[in-house]
């Protein structure tokens, strides 16, 4: 019979597990963002499965960088929307500019 080889699925929860003594170390607001990453890694399971050759823990720093930067687009996203809206506002209170063609 052939070898069963673990899924992804458990080969990324193997590595969370390994993490548990540093986890443990960290004070609870660290260890709150350290469980946001796990569970934004968990979400790529797919890709992890892609990526045989590579241990997880070479690929868990990319699909945190990944979640991070699609999260910190969104929040650039809704501040420009802010901004927008801040100065569509503004414009009527403000004095009409001379504007020469």
């Amino acid at each position: 019979m052939g070898r069963t080889l673990p899924s992804t699925t458990q080969l990324a929860f193997d590595l969370i597990a390994e993490l548990k003594p540093f986890y443990g170390a960290l004070r609870r607001g660290d260890q709150l963002i350290l469980d946001k990453f796990f569970e934004a890694a968990l979400q790529h399971r797919a890709a992890l499965g892609n990526t045989a050759h590579l241990l997880p823990m070479e690929v868990m720093p990319f699909i945190i960088l990944l979640e991070e930067h699609k999260r910190n687009s969104q929040i650039y996203n809704e501040i420009y929307c802010l901004i927008e809206e801040i100065e569509n506002k503004l414009k009527p209170l403000l004095p009409p500019s001379d504007v020469r063609p």
